[in-house]
Order: structure tokens, then sequence, then C-alpha cells
């Protein structure tokens, strides 16, 4: 379904002095920061949220990408347990776990959630106060949230429980850090909450906790989830939950003061109108304009073709799209997914598995690299440029050699020896340079 953007006139505010220069040196910094994304579909945003983002993120830093994720999040959390989708037997509540995957600095990942939370507390300020959180610690701590009062006798007449809770954890890592201490069953207790369901614990303390509606959003970068990710964290399933989303720097807006307000009430108004309808709404089944676009996507999510960490990533793909979808519905007031919200869902999951393909693979970097020498035209990259300007320092020089050597024995890069600029002897500095892609000679 599309939502049409409103018109909005636009000003030219007047040139400061070197403001081209800064525009081309921005705009650079922002394609390195960018060189390890993934290619993404626009179709993500082609649902209701997607509109929202496309009017916050003009004075945003932050990557779209990850605002659209930290609203898919809250949404699915805010519409509580009512609206679920099924996949055979299994009842699934509307929860996505967004794991924001950034660079620090140039992830923007905070910018990301500053721009979604403005409009998250016009939307339902109460919300942000009660149900928002930080500080997963433990297992027994989680659920205790959601324990019942053993002792309290049931009240007929009581209102039910609020059990929607969105964990914001900013630093995932130590997060995961935590999970790894003996005795903690943090991964076992998240495990169950994915599923919406039962909490209960068997400790010493026990506790009897047989509902939940949990949603998380989680940063970090990819240098520290690499490196505290274990085989034992990836088969134990926890991070299958998660749907991982590389991020970067989207552009620089030195002087940007966020979103006009008037703006982001006028959004918040409509967004909390959508989520009170939404919310009221049951089961979500196919629409008839959905099952065939359904079934293709059944054959390409089940399809076991992935590198094996990727694989264990992604392996719930195919239940993620109809969980987004089904908030896509939701937020549309229809209780039927069509393939409108099929087509948003899916590109998004597509590009979470590219995420993973880039965390762990990264078969896409040569290519970028490449292109990013080429920038430079005749000048071309020192291999400083390249290990700090492209890589931003996280890359080991052998780790650069090797991705380097094939290049340079296919004729893709040539490498050159200039000699040091102080006329002294001893080793020049190598230089790489490659030609721009032939627009008129491509395959495509």
């Amino acid at each position: 379904m599309t939502h049409p953007r409103p018109l909005r006139m636009v000003h030219p505010a007047p040139v400061p002095p070197g403001a081209d220069e800064f525009e081309a040196r921005a705009a650079a910094a922002v394609a390195r920061a960018r060189a390890w994304l993934p290619t993404l579909d626009e179709a993500v945003f082609d649902c209701y949220l997607g509109h929202l983002v496309r009017q916050l993120e003009p004075t945003s830093e932050a990557d779209p990408v990850a605002i659209l994720a930290s609203l898919i999040c809250f949404a699915g959390v805010h519409l509580g347990q009512g609206p679920h989708v099924r996949a055979g037997d299994d009842k699934h509540p509307l929860l996505v776990w967004p794991l924001i995957i950034g660079h620090t600095n140039t992830g923007k990942k905070g910018s990301s959630w500053s721009a979604a939370r403005r409009l998250i507390a016009d939307t339902d300020g109460e919300f942000v106060t009660v149900n928002i959180k930080s500080g997963l610690t433990s297992g027994e701590g989680l659920a205790q949230r959601f324990a019942l009062d053993d002792e309290a006798e049931p009240d007929p007449d009581a209102e039910p429980r609020d059990l929607r809770l969105l964990a914001f954890e900013n630093e995932w890592g130590g997060v995961m850090a935590r999970m790894k201490r003996e005795g903690n069953s943090l991964s076992h207790i998240l495990r169950a909450a994915w599923e919406g369901g039962d909490l209960s614990t068997l400790t010493v303390n026990a506790r009897i906790a047989p509902e939940s509606h949990i949603g998380i959003l989680a940063h970090i970068t990819p240098d520290e989830f690499r490196a505290k990710l274990s085989d034992a964290d990836m088969a134990g399933g926890t991070y299958n939950r998660f749907l991982p989303l590389a991020v970067a720097w989207s552009k620089a807006l030195p002087d940007s003061v966020g979103a006009d307000p008037g703006l982001v009430c006028s959004l918040a108004v409509g967004l909390a109108e959508r989520l009170d309808a939404g919310g009221r709404l049951g089961v979500l089944d196919l629409a008839g304009d959905a099952t065939g676009l359904w079934r293709e996507l059944y054959l390409e999510f089940n399809a076991d073709t992935h590198h094996p960490k990727v694989a264990q990533f992604v392996s719930r793909a195919l239940p993620y799209c109809k969980r987004i979808a089904g908030i896509h519905a939701a937020l549309d007031g229809t209780p039927a997914i069509h393939a409108a919200h099929l087509h948003a869902a899916a590109a998004l999951v597509r590009y979470a598995i590219d995420s993973a393909r880039a965390l762990f693979v990264d078969t896409a970097t040569p290519a970028r690299l490449v292109a990013w020498i080429a920038e430079a035209g005749p000048t071309g990259r020192t291999k400083k440029d390249i290990t700090v300007g492209f890589f931003g320092g996280n890359k080991k020089a052998q780790e650069i050699n090797t991705l380097l050597e094939p290049l340079l024995a296919a004729g893709t890069l040539t490498r050159t020896t200039v000699p040091r600029a102080d006329g002294k002897g001893g080793r020049g500095t190598e230089v790489y340079t490659a030609r721009a892609p032939d627009p008129t000679n491509s395959t495509n």
C-alpha cells in the first residue's frame, strides 16, 4: 500500500564560504562510512512507518533503516498481544528484535534512536515512562517483572496487566558479557520471551510468569559483536531471534536541530490513532493477493545456501517476514496481510540477511574498495588511505594484503611506488589506482 508524501516548500539558505568544499569532503566521508553496507531495496519504506521515516530522515544523520527498525520494534510492542500471526501450530506475537550494527561514531546508532524516540514520546509519553526500560542483567530479573503475586487474591474487576516491555540496550556488548557468566539464565529467558510466552523459573526463588510481551532494540559495533560472539552463542539459538541490520551515517548535517516539532506532533497523532485501532485486531491472515507471494518467500527464506554463521543468524527469516508484515497490516487497520505488506517486510528481511553476510563473510568489500579507490582518480589511494580511510583502522595489515593481492593479479587494481617526498632513499609510498566502471560496458 502506498502512502503519499506531503509536498513541502523548501527555501534555499544562504551558502556560507567554503560550502562546496565542505559538501564534497562530507559526501566522501559519508561514502566511506557506508562502504561496508549491503545494497538496500527501497521497498522497505513502502509502508506506513516508512512514510513516517521519509519525513523524519531529512533532518537526521542516522541511517533511515535504523529509524525504521526502531519504530517497527516500538509498534510491535505497543500493539500488544491482540494482533498476531500464525505459522503452523505456532502463534507469533508481532515482536521484532532489531540488532542495530554500526561502527562507533559513524554508525549514528544513537541518532537513530533519538529520531525515533521523539516521535514515540509524542505518540504515547506514558508508554515511554512505563514501558521502555534498559538494563537487562539476568533471566530472573526479567522474569520478575512479569511474575504473578502468589499471595494476592485474584480480582475479577481488575484491569488487565500491561505486559508490554521495550528493552532498549544501546550497549549490547555489556549484555553479551553478562549472559556469559556462569549461572546466568538470560539467554534462556530471552528465547522464551521472543515467543511471547512463559518466563517462569524453577530456581530457588521460583517465579510464575506465564505471559509476556517483550521487544528488544539493541545497538552494537561490528567488531565488538564479532569479538564477543562465540559458536556456542550461535548454536544456542539466542541470536536467530534478532534481526541484524547494518547501518551507517546517512548524511552530514552540522547545523541540524532535528525535525520540526509541529511535524513530529502531526505524525504522532496519526501514529497514535493507528496503534489504537491496530491493537484491537486479532489473528492476521494472508489476503488473497498475498498467498502466491508468500509461497515464493517460503521457498526463498527456507533455502539453505548461506555461510554457516549467516545461516544460524537468519534461520528465523520466514516467521520474521510474517511478523513484520503483520505490523504493517495492523497499522493499516486491516485484519489481512496484503502483498504490499509482505513486499516491504521481505525487503527488510533480505537486508538483514545481507547484513549478516557483510558482518561475517564480507563478500561485497572488494567491489566497494575498488569503487572507492577509483573515486580518487589518477591520484589513487595509499596503503594508509586504505587502512584508515576505508577500513577505519579496524582491519589488520595482513588481512588487507590478502584482499588486495587478487585484485592486483586480476588487473583490477594497479600498484605503483612513489619515491619519498623528502628525496631520501628507502622504500617509497605504495599507491593503488583503479579505473571507474564503464557504465556503457555493463552486463547487468
